[in-house]
């Protein structure tokens, strides 16, 4: 398999809900992302895990040379990525390590540490594994974390000039900002005059200055969220459950048609069969911090799972309850 094809592999399985815990993110996420971007994983001062700084570990440190870390790397839960930047910025800083990453096998955030400002200012990279191009995401991790440029100092020199290029363009930013503060007819009358050889008419100095001001951006790290690309559209999947009765259960949302027909059959004759989905139980009496449940009465129906896996798991069910069901998956563009 190629990077992009983990990547896809993944993508879909994160889509699942596939990844319970941190655990499962640095076993079936990292450590497949760093071997297949040529890091001899098996090689524990290579690829160091809980690797031992002052007040804490980082999850992986990649070394070269061995047991030398060039690259931190914190994981996090699926979903849990807000608020740990700060203890992987104090790690690596202190450190002097010069690339860091932090990630819950989603997101996935890049930084140069030993570069100047805040942390938010020294990231200088993220995307998003879902929603992202997965060609385009394979670029950046081998842009920044394939073994090889490790080994040769081409991936920190690549780090160093990112990080270099967004604090020219936020200098940029800022002198924009003020120029336009201070904005005299030097600046306004040009453009004035512009518009009204194409237009025919002069706008109001006020106007031109709103408009100038309004071309403000803010400077992010790169790439785009989407990783510069439009992402092709996938059909949109809902289920169609037909219960013995000739009702049709349709609703624009899977989920809504999934926790639907489970009240039909009974919630608590659903609870009584014990499922567990992604690690927990399909009907719970409390909600889960991270997954998406639907409320029904003092019950929580777990619909954080793939079409599929719902329509398998209603045939089941219903099979188990005796409750002939028809269940199909309707794909729309």
């Amino acid at each position: 398999m190629t990077l992009k094809e983990h990547i896809d592999d993944i993508r879909d399985r994160l889509e699942k809900g596939e990844f319970p815990n941190e655990a499962a993110v640095c076993d079936d996420i990292v450590r497949r992302l760093v071997h297949e971007l040529g890091w001899p994983r098996f090689q524990s001062q290579i690829v160091y895990p809980q690797y031992p700084v002052e007040g804490g570990k980082v999850d992986f440190a990649l070394c070269h040379p061995p047991s030398e870390p060039c690259v931190f790397i914190e994981v996090k839960q699926v979903g849990n990525i807000e608020g740990a930047e700060e203890q992987l910025f104090k790690y690596a800083f202190h450190r002097g390590i010069p690339i860091a990453v932090l990630t819950d096998g989603r997101k996935w955030q890049f930084f140069h540490p030993t570069g100047k400002g805040t942390w938010t200012e020294r990231k200088v990279c993220e995307f998003d594994i879902i929603i992202g191009d997965s060609e385009e995401n394979a670029k950046w991790l081998n842009r920044y974390l394939n073994y090889e440029s490790i080994r040769t100092g081409k991936a920190v020199e690549t780090i160093k000039k990112d990080y270099e290029k967004i604090v020219q363009q936020r200098q940029l930013a800022t002198a924009w900002s003020k120029l336009v503060e201070g904005a005299d007819e030097l600046l306004v009358h040009p453009v004035r005059k512009k518009i009204e050889d194409m237009y025919g008419y002069r706008p109001t100095n006020e106007q031109v200055l709103d408009f100038l001001k309004s071309l403000k951006q803010e400077i992010k790290p790169f790439p785009p969220p989407n990783g510069g690309r439009k992402r092709r559209r996938r059909s949109r999947r809902h289920l169609v459950v037909t219960i013995p009765n000739g009702e049709k259960i349709d609703h624009n949302v899977a989920a809504a048609t999934f926790a639907e027909v489970i009240e039909k059959l009974g919630i608590e004759r659903v609870k009584n069969l014990e499922r567990i989905v992604s690690g927990i139980s399909l009907i719970s009496t409390s909600k889960h911090p991270k997954y998406d449940q639907r409320k029904s009465r003092q019950y929580y129906i777990m619909t954080n799972i793939d079409t599929k896996i719902k329509k398998r798991l209603l045939e089941e069910i219903a099979s188990e309850l005796g409750e002939p069901l028809k269940v199909e998956i309707v794909e729309e563009p």
